[in-house]
């Protein structure tokens, strides 16, 4: 008892070890220490284990390994704090070498710029359009409707109506005597007034007729029923309009006149002249 009370703290964990049959290796094992560590708690360097506190937390370990009190033990160890603190050797988590791989940074570096550019390329395209001002509507400026001008007045060409050659040669004409010289001093036979023009329309079907003669008086304006007939004098040259055209005949002066090549649609207009 006298021995074990003069013996050190090391000497004490080292009797212990043999006393049991446990290496310094395997002691280091079961504490999760370096063998170094282990020798040097055997040989008291408790300098060399760090804080005081450290080193009371190892010797408390491999007290508690070898069954030994680590109270009495503790107690023995110089600078001892009066409440010794248990520390426990914790074990290191497991480093994953990986996590600190160069590559992997540099690949999650990568992606983040990946994703980081297009999304900071939109944000600011978006910005873009959403300061650069509205295109203002246009201004639709209301104007009155302007009246349709009127067509301008065409006039048809002046057509000299066909002389139809003479079914037969007229009969010699009988000869005139002259006339006997007026006596002196009777009066002048007055003028013969200039004879009027014919103008004879037939109508198939129903149609619209005008006619003005040279001083533009209108001769005849009206809807002409199907299967009548007008005949129109008056002065020429005379200003024709004749609807449904195709459906009309015409003689002027006796003499028939093709309506086919005035007509437009179905309206012909042209101008009778002498």
């Amino acid at each position: 008892m006298s021995e074990n009370s003069q013996a050190s703290v090391g000497q004490i964990l080292r009797d212990a070890r043999e006393a049991q049959g446990i290496t310094l290796e395997d002691a280091a094992v079961r504490l999760r220490l370096m063998q170094r560590q282990v020798e040097a708690m055997e040989t008291e360097d408790f300098e060399s284990l760090g804080q005081p506190v450290f080193a009371r937390g190892f010797v408390r370990n491999y007290a508690r390994l070898l069954g030994l009190a680590p109270e009495a033990l503790l107690a023995r160890m110089e600078g001892a704090p009066a409440e010794p603190a248990d520390v426990s050797h914790a074990e290191p988590p497991p480093q994953h070498a990986w996590l600190t791989s160069p590559w992997l940074i540099l690949l999650l570096l990568g992606l983040l710029l990946v994703i980081a550019v297009p999304v900071a390329l939109y944000l600011w395209l978006n910005s873009e359009v959403d300061e650069s001002p509205a295109n203002p509507a246009p201004v639709v400026q209301s104007r009155p409707v302007a009246e349709p001008a009127p067509a301008p007045a065409v006039k048809a060409p002046v057509v000299t109506p066909p002389v139809l050659p003479p079914s037969s040669v007229a009969p010699d004409a009988p000869a005139i005597e002259p006339a006997a010289p007026a006596e002196a001093g009777a009066p002048a036979a007055a003028e013969t007034p200039v004879a009027s023009s014919v103008v004879h329309l037939e109508f198939g079907a129903e149609a619209w007729t005008e006619i003005r003669d040279a001083s533009g008086r209108m001769l005849h304006r009206q809807l002409n029923p199907a299967g009548s007939s007008v005949d129109i004098q008056g002065k020429p040259p005379f200003d024709v309009v004749v609807g449904n055209a195709a459906q009309a005949r015409m003689t002027y002066n006796g003499r028939p006149i093709d309506l086919k090549p005035f007509i437009d649609v179905t309206v012909a207009r042209f101008t009778l002249e002498e």
